[in-house]
């Protein structure tokens, strides 16, 4: 693998094909790696993975006739960066929505699944009248809600924390009940630090536009009655067929022998100019081989990124430090419907920190999606952790296999073993935006600038979906060619 520095670039047929290192194979790497090649067919594009598998967390595993996600299991359509992805190399088709039948969610109040008002879009109301009669909420937090309607607009351009916003606008009862669990399903952080700005935007901008953010979103239905459906409109959200892995899997097939598994990188260090041959970086694996590279994009989660680029930047890497990441741990499990009393007539369940459960919410699959497990059977995942309770990750597989048959039995009667299990950590894997996180990340853009022909893609910086991360990785590679093609190393001829 060694690229020694013996090839001098000299010549006028080198210098226009460079050399472009992308470090990580997961979903991230693989999307730069792809548009690296689509927009720039004469660059010579190396993905490097450390595992002896690619795709990073979109992993998908058949067991007993069951698709079953190791990782994320949908993609929101609202932001369209994977769709069009899956799109231009071949698998929309592949593409799937959620199940019609059943949409909507519960949310467990004193220790029973309740079913989240109609139109309750993460953390606010589209209706009042759904919120006025859901046994979720007192009398005295129902009119709290209701005067939502009347209040002022808030403080402009100030970052506030998600709790801080939820109360300010609808009352503490209303966060406590529906939004934490809700939100902290989405983002597995603790709401108190939640950035608004970085995370849920679209509240501020209607509380801006509208002054009452339920007047806003009930104008936006009147506008598109089709976007909303039911609870936090669940029919925005599409899959793959054969599950998430499609997607990396037809990435890595397009990619080829471009993609390189079990090379573990340990540092990547920049040629001073001076000294240099043209080449810019040198990547060092684990093994001592060495790959000379014009431009580097590291695609991997913050936590492995910070250790890479502390020779290139410690102010980067003191930057990339500070963005902190929670665990979750996630318990899959088939079961015969049969053994299961309750109806899974919805898509899952979240969990407030007030009922102090191990379980922060669940996933039921079957239901949600079509074709994930034979009939007669569900399919159900149920998620651990996160949200200030990562000491619960410190305990091994069968306790936590434990935890979550025990939650099950309690919630949706469940009255069997499990026919098998699976359990996924997440160790560190979580980004989480607190307040003031796109301050921090406007930072670290600039610290990225200076270090030339590199490029950080990923879910820590500008969003936590599959969507957001294969624009963060499109828009490095595009970086990354715009300013190749601004030297000499890549004419525009």
């Amino acid at each position: 693998m060694t690229r020694e520095s013996d090839a001098t670039h000299s010549s006028n047929s080198d210098a226009q094909r460079p050399t472009v290192v992308v470090v990580g194979g997961g979903i991230c790497g693989l999307a730069a790696g792809h548009r690296l090649v689509e927009i720039e067919p004469r660059a010579d594009v190396i993905v490097l993975e450390a595992s002896a598998r690619t795709g990073g967390l979109l992993q998908t595993e058949r067991v007993d006739g069951c698709i079953v996600e190791r990782g994320p299991d949908a993609i929101i359509t609202t932001k369209p960066a994977a769709i069009e992805l899956a799109h231009r190399i071949g698998i929309g088709d592949e593409i799937v929505s959620t199940s019609t039948r059943h949409r909507g969610a519960y949310v467990v109040r004193a220790g029973r699944l309740t079913r989240v008002p109609a139109g309750f879009s993460v953390m606010a109301p589209t209706f009042l009248w759904p919120m006025i009669r859901t046994p979720i909420l007192s009398w005295r937090g129902k009119a709290r809600v209701a005067a939502e309607l009347v209040l002022p607009r808030g403080a402009r351009g100030s970052d506030e924390s998600l709790a801080s916003f939820v109360q300010r606008r609808f009352g503490k009862e209303l966060f406590e009940r529906v939004a934490q669990p809700l939100a902290s399903g989405i983002y597995g952080a603790a709401p108190e630090r939640l950035s608004m700005r970085a995370t849920m935007p679209r509240f501020l901008d209607l509380e801006r536009d509208h002054r009452s953010v339920a007047l806003g979103l009930r104008r936006q239905v009147e506008r598109s009655p089709d976007e909303v459906g039911t609870g936090a409109r669940y029919g925005m959200f599409v899959a793959f067929r054969d599950g998430m892995a499609t997607l990396p899997d037809a990435l890595r097939a397009r990619l080829g022998s471009r993609v390189r598994t079990s090379a573990k990188v340990a540092s990547i260090r920049k040629i001073p100019k001076q000294l240099g041959d043209g080449e810019r970086f040198i990547v060092t694996l684990h093994d001592g081989q060495t790959v000379h590279a014009d431009a580097v994009i590291v695609a991997v989660p913050a936590p492995v990124a910070t250790n890479l680029v502390e020779t290139l930047n410690s102010s980067l890497a003191t930057r990339l430090r500070s963005i902190p990441h929670g665990s979750l741990a996630a318990v899959t499990l088939s079961v015969s419907e049969s053994a299961i009393e309750r109806p899974l007539d919805a898509f899952g369940f979240v969990v407030p920190r007030g009922e102090a459960r191990d379980v922060i919410a669940a996933t039921w699959s079957s239901t949600k999606w079509p074709g994930r497990a034979p009939r007669g059977q569900a399919l159900l995942r149920v998620f651990l952790g996160g949200n200030g309770q990562e000491q619960i990750l410190e305990r091994p597989d069968d306790v936590l296999v434990a935890s979550a048959l025990r939650e099950l039995r309690t919630l949706v009667g469940l009255k069997a073993p499990a026919d098998w299990v699976r359990v996924d950590r997440y160790n560190q894997r979580m980004a989480q935006y607190e307040v003031g996180h796109l301050d921090r990340v406007q930072e670290i853009e600039r610290l990225v600038d200076d270090i030339g022909c590199f490029a950080l893609a990923g879910s820590a910086y500008r969003g936590v979906g599959i969507p957001d991360v294969v624009r963060s990785a499109e828009q490095a590679a595009e970086r990354i060619v715009a300013q190749l093609r601004s030297t000499s190393r890549l004419a525009n001829s």
